[in-house]
């Protein structure tokens, strides 16, 4: 199956949802994860990828509480922690309704983890249970030894995601500051993301930042009060 290619954007911890996520005009990847938590055995388990940044953990996060709010069970396993634990920690998580595997690259080197990874899939998918893998690479690419764990990962519904343009950060920004009540420009938008990284948490840090001197001096975004709080 080939990936779909979608860009998306994370939220920060307290506003990780699925429908808070920004999708920059391709909602496919957080459709599908909200009918696959609906009827999770009427389709292939999902497996996203892409590059740091690009918002896969976060996504995984905002499954969980999707899960958590329709009262289902859920469970998310970081694996780049796998060599400080046992493969038998995935024992039994068929129990639950939803397990998320982030990092599966982790376990490249790890057939033991391997075996236990493929032993998970089957479980979930025998009892009709959801299943969200997430790696850096598309499963060809991720250098898996387990050749039987290699082809589930291919028979998933895969999702490629896609790093944001400046445009979409810029978007995104925008987007937030109007759920937060505030008018941002894009003049004033564009200067954020000239004068300061582009990391997507901490440009928003900083908007929290702004959003709160603005309800203390009472002043709307505007150049001058930016370069005055952050002191450029």
């Amino acid at each position: 199956m080939q990936p779909l290619q979608y860009t998306l954007a994370v939220t920060l911890p307290e506003d990780e949802t699925l429908d808070s996520f920004y999708s920059a005009g391709q909602g496919e990847v957080v459709n599908c994860v909200k009918h696959y938590l609906q009827q999770p055995a009427m389709a292939a388990p999902i497996y996203l990828f892409g590059a740091a940044g690009s918002g896969k953990s976060h996504l995984l996060y905002a499954a969980c509480v999707q899960a958590q709010e329709q009262g289902l069970t859920s469970q998310l396993l970081a694996l780049q922690d796998s060599d400080q634990l046992s493969p038998r920690i995935l024992d039994n998580l068929e129990q639950l309704d939803l397990v998320c595997l982030d990092n599966i690259q982790a376990i490249a080197g790890d057939l033991s983890w391997q075996i236990a990874v493929f032993d998970l899939y089957n479980r979930m998918l025998e009892q009709g249970k959801a299943l969200i893998i997430v790696g850096d690479e598309a499963p060809s690419a991720l250098g898996i030894q387990l050749a039987d764990l290699l082809s589930r990962l291919q028979a998933c519904s895969s999702f490629q995601l896609r790093l944001l343009t400046d445009d979409d950060k810029q978007k995104l920004l925008q987007q937030k500051a109007r759920l937060r009540g505030m008018d941002l420009p894009d003049e004033v938008a564009r200067f954020l993301l000239n004068r300061q990284q582009r990391d997507i948490r901490a440009l928003v840090a900083i908007l929290d930042k702004l959003d709160k001197a603005s309800i203390v001096h009472q002043r709307k975004l505007t150049i001058p009060f930016i370069k005055e709080i952050l002191r450029f």
